[in-house]
C-alpha cells in the first residue's frame, strides 16, 4: 500500500518531451564507430579466409563458399559488402563487360607466373548458375594479393594487431600500458614500413634528395635508423660508386638483410646497434634519416656531425609539429603501449627527449651543420638539408 501511494505521487512522464541535447549527435557518433568496426572486420575476415587470393579467378558466391568452406547463404551478402567497398568487381554472367574484364584479369595473371596452367583460371561451370560472378578489383589486386609488388599484407596485419590492442582497452586502462620489447617490435614493423614506402613515398623521397644533393662524388652513405634499407638500396643502385650502410637495432638489421638480398644490393651493408648508445661509424659523405624515431632528439646531433666528412650532407625528414593533426584518439593509441627502456612522449610518435622539429633544426647550427634547404612534401612531412661546414 505504501509503494502504491508513493507511485501515485510521482510526476508522470511526459511522452512528448524531447531531450535538450539533439539525439542525432549521439546516434551519429555511435553509428559511425560501429560502421567502421563492421568494415574493419569485413576486410580482416576476407583476408583471413583467403577471399582475395581465391577470387583471382571469377567465381559465384556459391562456388566461393564451397571452396572456402563457408556458409552459402551468407556468402552472397559477404561478397556484396566487399563489392560495395570497392574490393571486389561484380559481373552479371554473360555480360560483355564482364567477359572483357575477366579476360583482362586472366591475361594479367598469366604475366605474373605459370601457376594454374592446367586451365582452372576459367570460371567454374557452377558459376554460370549463380547469376553474378565476383573477381578481385584492381584495388585488391594491387594491394591485397600476395604476388603484387605493392602488396600490403604486413601493413594490414599490423593494423589488425592494433585493433586487437584496442579490444583490450578496459584491461589496459586498469593495468597500464603494455610493455613491448623494442627489438622485436621494430623487427616486425619494418616489413610494414617497407610496403608503405614502395607505394610512392620511396620514389618521391629519392627524387627530391637527388635534386638537392650532388651524388656524383658521394662514396659513402649512412641510412640512420634505416630499417628496411630501401632508401640505401635505391641510392646505391643509382650510383655505382656508392657504398651504403644501414644502421639499426640488431633484430631490425636481420630483416634488412632480406631486402638487401631481394633487390641484389651488393654494395649495401648493415651496422647493428643502438644509435642512442653505440658508435654509428665515420667518414660519411651523406647521412640520411627518414621518419627516424630519434629524428627529434637533439642529443644525437653531435654524433651525426662527427660522423660526416667536411662538406658532407645530413638529410632528415620528419613531420613538423605544426602540421601534425592533434587527435586525442591517436595520442591514446600511442600511449596504450610502451618500451621497457625508452620513455615515450605524450603525443604521437614522440619520445621523452624529443623536441619540436623546428627546435631540432635550429640546434644543427650549434654543431657546424648549416641548413641550405627545407622542402615541404605533399604528405605533410618536411625534408631538411644541411651540410657540415669545413
Amino acid at each position: 500500500m505504501e509503494n502504491k501511494a508513493q507511485n501515485q505521487t510521482e510526476t508522470p512522464v511526459d511522452l512528448m518531451q524531447k531531450p535538450e541535447i539533439d539525439a542525432d549527435r549521439f546516434f551519429k557518433l555511435v553509428d559511425s564507430s560501429v560502421q567502421g568496426l563492421r568494415e574493419c572486420r569485413l576486410i580482416a575476415s576476407a583476408f583471413e579466409l583467403g577471399v582475395f587470393e581465391t577470387l583471382k579467378v571469377p567465381l559465384s558466391a556459391g562456388v566461393l563458399a564451397e571452396k572456402l568452406g563457408c556458409d552459402p547463404v551468407l556468402m552472397p551478402h559477404f561478397c556484396e559488402a566487399l563489392h560495395s567497398l570497392g574490393f571486389l568487381d561484380r559481373f552479371e554472367e554473360g555480360s560483355h563487360e564482364g567477359e572483357e574484364n575477366i579476360q583482362m584479369q586472366r591475361k594479367g595473371e598469366d604475366k605474373d607466373g605459370d601457376e594454374n596452367k592446367s586451365g582452372d583460371r576459367k570460371p567454374d561451370h557452377e558459376t554460370k548458375n549463380g547469376g553474378a560472378v565476383y573477381l578481385v578489383s584492381e584495388l585488391s589486386a594491387t594491394y591485397l594479393l600476395e604476388s603484387s609488388p605493392f602488396s600490403q599484407h604486413h601493413y594490414l596485419a599490423e593494423r589488425l594487431r592494433n585493433v586487437e590492442l584496442w579490444t583490450r582497452l578496459p584491461q589496459i586502462m586498469k593495468s597500464g600500458p603494455e610493455i613491448v620489447e623494442k627489438g622485436p617490435f621494430f623487427g616486425e614493423v619494418v616489413h610494414c614500413m617497407a610496403e608503405n614506402a614502395r607505394c610512392g613515398l620511396l620514389q618521391e623521397t629519392v627524387r627530391v634528395v637527388l635534386e638537392n644533393v650532388d651524388f656524383t662524388n658521394v662514396k659513402k652513405l649512412l641510412d640512420l635508423g634505416g630499417g628496411h634499407g630501401l632508401y640505401a638500396i635505391a641510392f646505391a643502385k643509382l650510383n655505382e660508386n656508392l657504398r651504403a650502410f644501414v644502421f639499426d637495432l640488431p633484430p631490425v638489421t636481420q630483416k634488412t638483410k632480406y631486402f638487401i638480398e631481394k633487390y641484389g644490393a651488393s654494395r649495401v651493408d648493415i651496422i647493428p646497434g643502438d644509435f642512442f648508445k653505440d658508435d654509428i661509424g665515420s667518414e660519411y659523405d651523406v647521412i640520411f634519416s627518414s621518419f627516424n624515431p630519434g629524428g627529434k632528439v637533439p642529443s644525437l646531433i653531435p654524433k651525426i656531425a662527427r660522423a660526416l666528412n667536411p662538406g658532407g650532407v645530413f638529410v632528415t625528414r620528419q613531420v613538423p609539429d605544426e602540421k601534425m593533426k592533434s587527435s586525442p584518439l591517436l595520442s591514446l593509441d600511442w600511449n596504450l603501449w610502451t618500451f621497457e627502456d625508452v620513455k615515450k612522449g605524450g603525443s604521437g610518435y614522440s619520445f621523452e627527449n624529443s623536441v619540436p622539429f623546428a627546435e631540432y633544426i635550429e640546434t644543427l647550427g650549434n654543431y657546424g651543420l648549416e641548413v641550405f634547404r627545407a622542402l615541404d612534401m605533399k604528405d605533410g612531412s618536411r625534408i631538411v638539408f644541411s651540410w657540415k661546414v669545413a
